[in-house]
């Protein structure tokens, strides 16, 4: 039950990140600096948690995590990004099966990591809620700007959403034998999305707030899971 509450807390900071734009005028926020935590988060939870938990034959399901990610945003999925930045990505089915992807391996990274260790759990969940929040204000953003309604709008941020409890859900079928290399994959998907599309999205004008927004995210998780006895 607590993986999945987990995945559901989750969720509610896609649909509230969504629904910012909709609702409020907070999308004309300054969201670098959420994603720069978020950034740093992902690569900490990366290499303090997840590699660690691996063993060296595993560095290929490390390399699959990254390069899945890699090939799905840049074929289908829609990254955190700059509302002028926006217009090359292309809503519609393929997008949306992007973002259930991605979503479906947020849940079950939340779920096996409970299941290796608690607190392995809790923090990619943390990592999980710091991403879903700027991502959720993209969708709407890339899905207004391509003059989609709000019903329609709403239906791919429930998309979002709803896969990650679904992934917590579907981890009770993985065989325990499977974590280990599912976690390898995480550690890549982690890397990818926190380094390679996170990071330079924040840093696209120099900005000491948004560097020190970075290292407190990659901070905090090392701390943390100090704390929490990682």
């Amino acid at each position: 039950m607590i993986p999945l509450l987990y995945a559901l807390v989750t969720s509610l900071a896609t649909l509230v990140g969504g629904a910012l734009p909709l609702y409020t005028r907070l999308r004309l926020i300054e969201q670098r600096y959420l994603v720069a935590f978020a950034s740093g988060a992902m690569v900490a939870i990366a290499l303090f948690d997840l590699i660690p938990e691996m063993e060296t034959h595993n560095a290929v399901a490390l390399l699959l995590g990254f390069f899945s990610i890699y090939l799905l945003e840049k074929l289908v999925m829609i990254h955190a990004c700059q509302e002028a930045e926006c217009e090359t990505h292309a809503m519609g089915w393929p997008a949306l099966i992007g973002i259930a992807a991605e979503s479906l391996i947020d849940g079950l990274a939340i779920a096996v990591g409970f299941s290796v260790a608690p607190a392995l759990g809790l923090l990619i969940a943390l990592a999980v809620f710091a991403h879903e929040v700027p991502r959720g204000l993209t969708t709407t953003v890339i899905m207004q700007q391509a003059g989609y309604s709000r019903s329609k709008t709403w239906a791919a941020l429930l998309v979002d959403a709803g896969f990650a409890p679904l992934g917590v859900l579907l981890a009770g079928l993985i065989p325990v034998s499977a974590f280990e290399p599912l976690i390898g994959f995480t550690a890549g998907v982690f890397l990818y999305v926190g380094a390679s599309d996170l990071l330079p999205e924040a840093h696209r004008r120099f900005n000491l707030r948004v560097v020190l927004a970075t290292l407190t995210g990659g901070g905090l998780i090392p701390l943390l899971g100090s704390l929490l006895g990682r």
